[in-house]
């Protein structure tokens, strides 16, 4: 018999136990780290913290591998309970489908929702994404390490997200943004470019990183994270930044410490700023008054096709 789609507005089952159980404990850990500053919780790990790292680039010795090992050295040391989960030496399959499956709501026909929510139901969903939910469900901080590559994340890392952010697990029509099973947790995206700092820009050729990251930063928000405002480094792999300047000091290792710096600093900085469920109307549009913080959510249309803007 073939089991019909589940609309995702249609989302008034019962919280499954496990989610229940998961729920009851994120809301029992964070009170401290919660309230410690504008941009998240003091670096200085309390009792029982927990980060996950995530790191998307195919080479383990690259830029992006020795930022994530200094994120978990660093974290570490401060006392932090730390998971890295190096998703190509993982051979991460991103690509979501039926092969993952073998329960199945419907043999006949997959759909990604359904699937992810019958097996999640079941208790079924597949080891891999099982453990990464895990890692992201205990962290109460998430670092993800990716290149900018064609003005967007790695295929992997996409698929990571496809697949991880499981329906029925991890969101639901209930359970999003200031509801989402991550509220209170932080996020953090470590990201390089190959171009200059001038070229990614508001004026720059490559166009602004900042806008480039706001559609990649939004699933995490949409399961609930505070998204810090990500850290950027730009021109990775000039021959400056491999071979080092005059005083002998090397791009890799300036960036190094920069990076743990920062890190060490994560009480003061800042989220992305998103509105609140209260700033829409039944129909998810703005209300009047609200702020506008991108020109993704706006009061008024961005007809960026029409004509120039000056």
């Amino acid at each position: 018999m073939r089991i019909q789609p589940r609309p995702v507005a249609a989302d008034d089952l019962q919280i499954p136990n496990y989610l229940a159980t998961v729920l009851q404990q994120q809301s029992r850990s964070r009170v401290a780290y919660c309230n410690e500053g504008p941009g998240g919780g003091a670096l200085e790990g309390e009792q029982g913290m927990k980060a996950h790292v995530v790191l998307a680039h195919p080479e383990r010795q690259s830029f992006n591998g020795l930022l994530a090992d200094a994120t978990k050295n660093t974290l570490t040391a401060a006392g932090w309970g730390v998971t890295l989960s190096d998703l190509y030496g993982l051979e991460f399959d991103p690509r979501e489908g039926a092969q993952h499956y073998t329960s199945r709501a419907d043999a006949d026909r997959f759909h990604a929702q359904t699937e992810q929510r019958f097996n999640a139901d079941q208790g079924t969903t597949p080891p891999e994404v099982m453990q990464e939910m895990d890692n992201v469900r205990d962290a109460d901080l998430l670092v993800v390490h990716f290149p900018l590559w064609w003005f967007g994340m790695p295929a992997i890392l996409k698929g990571w997200i496809d697949r991880v952010f499981v329906y029925g697990a991890m969101y639901r029509s209930t359970m999003r943004y200031d509801a989402g099973i991550c509220a209170s947790k932080k996020m953090i995206a470590c990201v390089t470019t190959g171009a200059s700092k001038e070229s990614c820009s508001f004026n720059g050729r490559e166009g602004d990183t900042q806008m480039h990251l706001w559609p990649i930063l939004f699933p995490f928000r949409y399961v609930g994270f505070d998204v810090l405002v990500p850290a950027i480094f730009h021109g990775i792999g000039g021959v400056s930044f491999v071979e080092g300047d005059e005083d002998g000091t090397s791009g890799v290792e300036l960036y190094k410490q920069h990076w743990a710096d920062q890190l060490n600093n994560l009480s003061g900085r800042p989220t992305v700023p998103y509105n609140r469920d209260s700033e829409f109307d039944d129909t998810k549009r703005l209300v009047e008054g609200a702020s506008e913080y991108s020109p993704f959510v706006s009061h008024t249309p961005n007809n960026l096709w029409a004509k120039p803007m000056r």
